[in-house]
């Protein structure tokens, strides 16, 4: 009988280890709606700001500025790789917009450059018909594939560029991804405001749907002009 207590005892403790290990990710359904929730937000988004930053244990760095305006059909990228210490000469940068179907390159005598036709793949137009249909996996969190295969996770509120938000943290399940990390959501529009990853990453959005003013060439902006059939 005292062997029947102690293993019913045994379980009892193991069932309160696993639910530690893992009950942070057992939200029931109100992570799964809030990313549903977030998902068709993001359908809506018509300019934004997003700010990636990855830092390796070697000490390499990455920047990545992206301003987006579907409204004009341009966006605008800025991204600098700099490896620091002995590697002191490896700073690479570059600067250019697309706009349209056209991409431009800005050249160290200060100039803009056409280089070429970027047709649609990772055009502007590309960029803001994905972004449309909630489908750009780069820009933005990856929600359909979190909605998919991830555990999800109700952590703490916070605020992030102003605006107050849910930290949610997800642990993707698929054979292809093991990814960790959290989502802030807005607590009012629903929309992601802060994506951190295991891996030392950090994605930063703000300035949704409000004017996004660029130093653009005047060619710039009439290429997107002449794409989007505005005057």
């Amino acid at each position: 009988m005292n062997d029947r207590v102690w293993m019913g005892a045994g379980l009892v403790a193991l069932g309160v280890l696993i639910f530690l290990g893992i009950g942070y990710f057992l939200s029931g359904n109100s992570g799964d709606q809030e990313f549903q929730k977030m998902l068709e937000a993001t359908k809506q988004i018509k300019t934004f700001r997003s700010v990636y930053i990855a830092s390796a244990s070697s000490g390499q760095r990455s920047e990545r500025l992206w301003e987006v305006d579907c409204n004009r059909g341009i966006i605008h990228k800025q991204s600098r790789d700099l490896q620091p210490g002995a590697n002191a000469g490896f700073d690479i940068k570059e600067d250019e917009f697309l706009a349209g179907l056209d991409r431009y390159i800005l050249q160290g005598d200060g100039s803009w450059q056409k280089n070429g036709d970027t047709h649609i793949l990772y055009s502007g137009k590309w960029y803001c018909d994905n972004i449309a249909q909630a489908s750009l996996r780069d820009l933005l969190p990856d929600t359909r594939a979190m909605l998919r295969n991830a555990m999800i996770g109700k952590g703490d509120k916070k605020t992030v560029n102003g605006v107050r938000c849910q930290d949610w943290a997800f642990a993707m399940k698929s054979s292809t991804s093991g990814q960790k990390g959290t989502v802030c959501i807005g607590l009012e529009d629903h929309l992601p405001y802060e994506m951190t990853t295991d891996s030392g990453t950090r994605y930063s959005y703000s300035d949704y749907n409000r004017p996004i003013e660029f130093e653009a060439p005047e060619a710039v902006l009439q290429a997107a002009s002449a794409t989007d059939g505005s005057n």
